[in-house]
């Protein structure tokens, strides 16, 4: 395993990080040169030549060297890799520690690498290789860091392009990654310290259907198919639910979803030793109220158990609304890891005869930060699964659609 890492490095980093590699006879004959000619410009008056500042010119022959970059190359990953560690050993796994934090560590120990050429281009090559390497160093699903990827490469690009224009006003590296590494460390204690920003969402969805109150009340007590494909985003390696069980819209009646794939007590921690399964999985316990094996719950599949709280339905030929609110008791899908769903809400009402408009809205608090990229991308996808639900619950061709709709 570590013999193809380091061949896979090896090769991926050729190809991206130094995709034009100079002939090593003439950069060492140009190194060559240039030293000898710095050293016979430096001598002054009194013969003793004077040393340029910073590193010795034998260290800096060696890192100028295609093999020279790559040992940097492998330090500054491995430098990431331990910071990582840390991060998901203090708990901050959730946080902009990990999402802005690592990446900035990452796009500061890349720029120190020697490189010709723009230096924004250079760190999104190279961001791009080091999460191509935590898919197979790394216990992260495929899915997360595609997630993550824009932002890497979005902190890549502010660190590069800040190099460059540096650069072009004749300022050094040391100046330009103090002045734009602060803000991004103040940015990456989002989550730790706090945020700015309140972590309570709330999305809806609502469809215009050739269905009475009666029969939407009705495809709601009934168990779910779900035939249809998912939703875009949905369908990119999320769980996806394969059938319910359920018991009615009486308060207190339940209803439980089963999803395929994996469960949340597949968490990179557990894999780290770094947290105890009770911590990263939803006990069956906590599904059920009963005091089983807590194992039960992975072995029946991942699943989120509903119970309705509150139920308030119009009797026949009475046009007002209607509403039923679900408790979210527990829930081992994926999605746990990313967010807390609290409570989910359906309303609908008889607006003509035989036509009724239904809403599906859901409730949670975003566990992940920085909110401003989380934010929006998770109430993209609840929005989608709660447009999904009412298309496979209520199961009737609509006579209108409106798209998910997002309010905070």
């Amino acid at each position: 395993m570590g013999y193809t890492v380091r061949v896979f490095t090896l090769t991926v980093y050729i190809h991206i990080v130094n995709p034009q590699a100079p002939d090593h006879g003439k950069i060492n004959g140009k190194i060559n040169g240039k030293i000898n000619g710095n050293i016979n410009g430096n001598i002054d008056s009194s013969g003793t030549g004077s040393r340029e500042p910073g590193l010795s010119r034998t260290v800096r022959r060696a890192i100028t060297t295609p093999r020279g970059r790559l040992i940097i190359f492998i330090l500054v990953l491995a430098i990431t890799n331990v910071a990582y560690r840390l991060v998901y050993a203090s708990g901050f796994q959730r946080t902009a520690a990990l999402y802005v934090g690592i990446p900035t560590v990452l796009a500061v120990g890349l720029a120190l690498v020697p490189h010709r050429g723009s230096a924004a281009g250079m760190l999104i090559r190279g961001s791009t290789l080091a999460v191509l390497i935590a898919c197979v160093v790394l216990p992260e699903g495929l899915l997360c860091l595609i997630f993550v990827l824009p932002l890497v490469w979005l902190i890549a690009l502010i660190v590069g392009g800040a190099i460059d224009a540096g650069r072009r006003r004749g300022a050094g590296k040391g100046p330009t990654m103090a002045f734009i590494g602060l803000p991004l460390f103040v940015l990456s204690m989002e989550g730790a310290v706090g945020s700015p920003v309140d972590a309570s969402e709330r999305v809806e969805a609502r469809r215009v259907v050739n269905l009475d109150a009666a029969m939407v009340a009705e495809r709601l007590a009934g168990p779910i198919a779900f035939d249809d494909d998912l939703p875009t985003m949905l369908s990119w390696g999320f769980n996806a639910p394969a059938s319910s069980e359920v018991s009615g819209l009486g308060v207190g009646d339940r209803r439980t979803i089963h999803f395929t794939g994996g469960s949340h007590s597949d968490h990179p921690a557990s894999v780290f030793a770094l947290a105890r399964s009770s911590e990263t999985s939803t006990s069956h316990s906590e599904m059920t109220g009963s005091t089983d094996d807590s194992n039960l719950a992975d072995q029946r599949g991942p699943e989120i158990g509903l119970t309705v709280a509150e139920s308030d339905l119009s009797a026949p030929g009475d046009h007002r609304a209607n509403r039923v609110v679900f408790r979210i008791d527990g829930d081992t899908t994926m999605l746990a890891r990313w967010l807390r769903l609290d409570r989910a809400i359906v309303t609908w009402i008889e607006v003509a005869p035989g036509r009724s408009e239904v809403e599906w809205a859901f409730e949670y608090e975003r566990l992940l930060h920085p909110s401003l990229y989380f934010g929006p991308l998770q109430r993209i996808g609840m929005g989608q699964a709660a447009g999904y639900l009412l298309d496979e619950i209520l199961d009737a061709t609509p006579t209108a659609r409106t798209s998910e709709r997002i309010a905070q």
